[in-house]
């Protein structure tokens, strides 16, 4: 029997798993944080399963190791906040108002400071987002109230300021 065989078969590196993540997209330190939390839990479940022992490494162990490896990645850049701000001002941009947009980054753990900039160019477009999506789901001004609601409740819920949806609903041009 090879000495490989006799070895139980262990998963990839934290490091390993966090490259792996990172190369599929951007992700804030907080939400990669969460997503290695979740890799290690399941697989020191797997171990403890497999092997019926006692945990190689303890919670706090765990944390320790994770937050030294995005310690790491952010020292080289390869995990960067800013970064992921702007992908997914990118990505949100053309269908979220900018209050949507920003309670998603704050969610995700992003520093409103490092933001600034994103919001405020957001803001700056928001008005004319917002028609182009009441432009491309409705196209035409609503002729009763019920009608005048229900687009305004679809601006509204993508985020969209009170005073923009408003204005969009009731038809009037840009400024």
């Amino acid at each position: 029997m090879s000495e490989f065989s006799s070895k139980a078969k262990q998963g990839p590196s934290l490091k390993a798993r966090a490259l792996r993540l990172l190369s599929s997209r951007e992700y804030s330190r907080k939400g990669l944080a969460a997503k290695l939390q979740e890799s290690m839990a399941r697989s020191m479940k797997k171990d403890l399963s497999a092997n019926d022992a006692e945990p190689k490494l303890a919670a706090t162990d765990v944390t320790k190791q994770i937050e030294a490896v995005l310690d790491d990645f952010e020292a080289r850049g390869w995990l960067s906040d800013e970064r992921f701000a702007e992908a997914l001002v990118r990505r949100r941009s053309e269908r979220y108002g900018a209050r949507k947009i920003q309670d998603e980054l704050l969610q995700a753990g992003v520093d409103p400071t490092k933001t600034c900039t994103l919001m405020q160019g957001l803001r700056e477009t928001e008005r004319e987002r917002a028609q182009e999506l009441w432009r491309r789901k409705f196209g035409v001004l609503a002729e009763d109230q019920k009608e005048r609601a229900r687009q305004y409740r679809f601006l509204a819920s993508k985020g969209f300021s009170a005073d923009v949806v408003s204005k969009i609903v009731a038809g009037r041009s840009l400024d």
